[in-house]
């Protein structure tokens, strides 16, 4: 960006505990992002996260947020059943909108949002910040960089695990997040949809079919599932397993996964019990024989994108960079609603799964 170019002018619709990683990647990059504005139906919560900013204009209405103006850019972090209807009033009042994951709750959601986007030449970004992690990144470079090292998907195994008490104990059972209403779902939108979709920026795969099993224990209710084990099978023809939970007492890690190529393998691994998730180790039998028993375990070597320089150690920031330079037409728009659509996909049809207890075709776009 140009020492000329002025900052690029934001405004926060949500202010809940996603927002300030958003908050902190715009005041990492000060002098390039600016905050505006804010807005919360809890005008109070919004004064009190912009405290240090005397200058950013405060709502507790979007529609008179929007219709001030005095933004370039609209970042919605707000509980997930409101992201369709009001990231679609942001659309039509013109405004650019990196959506905090996920983008919407449905396909149906998204299709209506996407043509509203198209009609309006309006960029509509998702917010999976996963893919902006110098070591995906780097990971992905691994396996796409030469097509003999990792080879086509053949399976795969993902784990993503907490234990939601840790999360909403200063709220309690009112917390939305246990509400299948008003979150959408429940471990699978709200948690596996970064591994689920990180699966398929570190691949190029897409979900073609998923079948589902879960359990629904309180306190999560309203069609909240607390676990699901999942089946899936991309459009590539490799299979692959989930297994997600918000019910464990106790998790050594958060999130985990381990993919196996033609010729290659990618595995997380935590150092220390209690690290949230791991970095990713890659491994190649290219220009190798497997001769030997041992020779199955040899060969990883740590892919930690400690070389990835021109990215910063924050993915937030890598994620608003981006849509910055898309927005102001210096570059693509990543992970747009088109991108995004087999990830929501996906998980509208593991929410069919879980009802029916069949397996179901993943829509396409």
């Amino acid at each position: 960006m140009s020492s000329t170019t002025p900052a690029f002018r934001l405004a926060i619709l949500g202010t809940g505990n996603i927002a300030r990683h958003h908050l902190r990647a715009i005041n990492e990059m000060a002098g390039r992002f600016t905050l505006s504005a804010v807005c919360d139906s809890n005008l109070e919560a919004a004064r009190t996260f912009s405290a240090d900013m005397p200058d950013v204009r405060l709502y507790e209405n979007h529609h008179d947020m929007l219709a001030a103006g005095g933004f370039d850019a609209i970042i919605v972090t707000l509980p997930h059943y409101l992201h369709f209807a009001l990231t679609a009033d942001c659309v039509r009042a013109g405004f650019p909108v990196l959506v905090e994951k996920p983008l919407v709750c449905n396909v149906a959601e998204l299709r209506a949002l996407e043509a509203l986007a198209t009609q309006s030449g309006v960029a509509v970004s998702a917010g999976q910040m996963r893919r902006f992690e110098r070591d995906a990144v780097n990971a992905r470079r691994w396996i796409a960089g030469d097509p003999g090292r990792f080879g086509q998907l053949r399976s795969f195994d993902i784990q993503s695990w907490q234990n939601i008490n840790a999360y909403i104990n200063r709220v309690g059972s009112t917390h939305w997040l246990l509400d299948g209403q008003r979150a959408g779902g429940g471990v699978v939108i709200s948690l596996a949809i970064h591994q689920l979709d990180l699966l398929r920026f570190l691949t190029g795969c897409d979900f073609e079919e998923v079948f589902a099993m879960g359990s629904f224990d309180a306190p999560f209710h309203s069609g909240a599932e607390s676990n699901a084990s999942v089946l899936f099978r991309m459009n590539n023809g490799a299979v692959g397993t989930l297994h997600a939970t918000y019910c464990a007492a106790r998790v050594p890690l958060s999130e985990a996964m381990t993919l196996f190529g033609q010729s290659g393998s990618l595995t997380q691994q935590i150092g220390a019990i209690g690290d949230y998730r791991g970095p990713f180790y890659v491994a190649t039998e290219q220009g190798a024989q497997t001769l030997e028993f041992q020779d199955q375990y040899k060969g990883f070597q740590l892919a930690d994108g400690s070389d990835v320089e021109d990215m910063h150690e924050f993915s937030f920031v890598n994620q608003l960079v981006a849509f910055e330079r898309a927005v102001r037409g210096a570059g693509p728009l990543v992970n747009s609603i088109a991108e995004n659509f087999n990830t929501i996909a996906c998980i509208d049809a593991i929410a069919s799964s879980l009802k029916s207890g069949r397996p179901v075709a993943v829509e396409q776009r």
